[in-house]
């Protein structure tokens, strides 16, 4: 069994060398590879951008050593010096290159290891290359939030997310850059909430060519605990009034009651309510009482109880 395993392991031993003395062997020939090289864009002119994507690689072949390419395989990302150059100095607004032909007239701009025994063939895919230029523009937009909130019986969000900063600034090639007039949140769900929450939000790229400052806000969700108050001494506006006459309503102020967050309603005054009757639209000479409208701040959650809750109109015609 012994002499088995040895023989065995003099096999392997002898296979292990004849592959190593094969593969230097080998090695050393010539082949033609297709494989990709890195994309470079160099000499963008001030003030410019891209319309559009310029691609990451390219496909080329190349000649060279099987050693050469054994090398650049596992190695390729260490070598700084592998990527085809793509000169836009004398770029304006837009040019169309061949790649195979620009490199072949331009054979310094397919850079390659020195190390490495390597020489350039050919251009495969993409054989052409559109470069669209814009102007680069920088603006400011608000922010829109994805989040859906929900709080517990009892508890209201007093307005909307607040952000900080408010809004972000935007650049980009000024075609696409004129048409966003805002960012958003990435989507998110907050449940049940019943205090105020300050929270971390990540904003979502408007497009692919555009960059943005921040890629952060932080929101912060005012939650509340619903209350109600009275609200005295509101002012009772007659609007569309003629101006021939006198015009009074009796009385000329009301209450009501208002229900929102405790401390959103702690901050109403009487003047931040509208209450309104529209003269020309209501009035009639049969009718005495009338049920002016009442226009809430868009953070309230309700009015009730206006009170009194009929008004009454008295005309007096002036006498020429």
């Amino acid at each position: 069994m012994l002499t088995n395993t040895n023989q065995i392991k003099r096999l392997l031993y002898s296979f292990v060398i004849a592959f190593i003395f094969w593969f230097f062997i080998k090695s050393e020939d010539t082949y033609s590879v297709t494989t990709n090289i890195p994309l470079v864009a160099r000499n963008l002119q001030e003030q410019k951008t891209y319309k559009e994507e310029v691609p990451e690689s390219i496909v080329v072949t190349l000649k060279g050593s099987g050693r050469a390419f054994i090398w650049l395989r596992f190695f390729d990302s260490f070598y700084e010096d592998y990527k085809a150059v793509l000169d836009l100095s004398s770029i304006a607004d837009e040019y169309d290159f061949e790649l195979d032909q620009y490199y072949k007239n331009n054979p310094e701009k397919i850079v390659l290891p020195s190390s490495l025994d390597l020489e350039f063939v050919e251009v495969i895919s993409p054989r052409n290359i559109k470069i669209n230029l814009d102007k680069y523009l920088v603006k400011k937009v608000p922010i829109k939030s994805q989040v859906s909130i929900s709080t517990e019986p009892g508890y209201i969000q007093v307005g909307d997310i607040n952000f900080s900063p408010d809004s972000i600034s935007i650049g980009g090639p000024q075609e696409i850059v004129d048409n966003i007039a805002f960012v958003v949140t990435g989507k998110d769900t907050v449940l049940n909430l019943m205090a105020s929450v300050d929270t971390e939000l990540l904003i979502l790229n408007p497009d692919k060519l555009v960059d943005f400052d921040p890629k952060k806000v932080q929101g912060f969700i005012d939650i509340q605990p619903i209350s109600e108050t009275i609200v005295t001494g509101i002012p009772v506006k007659l609007i569309n009034k003629p101006n021939d006459i006198n015009v009074f309503v009796n009385p000329a102020t009301v209450s009501l009651t208002i229900v929102g967050g405790l401390n959103q309603i702690a901050s109403i005054i009487s003047t931040d309510i509208e209450v309104f009757i529209d003269f020309e639209k209501s009035w009639t000479s049969e009718k005495q009482f009338y049920s002016p409208k009442v226009k809430i701040p868009d953070s309230i959650m309700e009015w009730k109880d206006l009170s009194p809750n009929n008004l009454e109109i008295l005309v007096i015609k002036e006498i020429n």
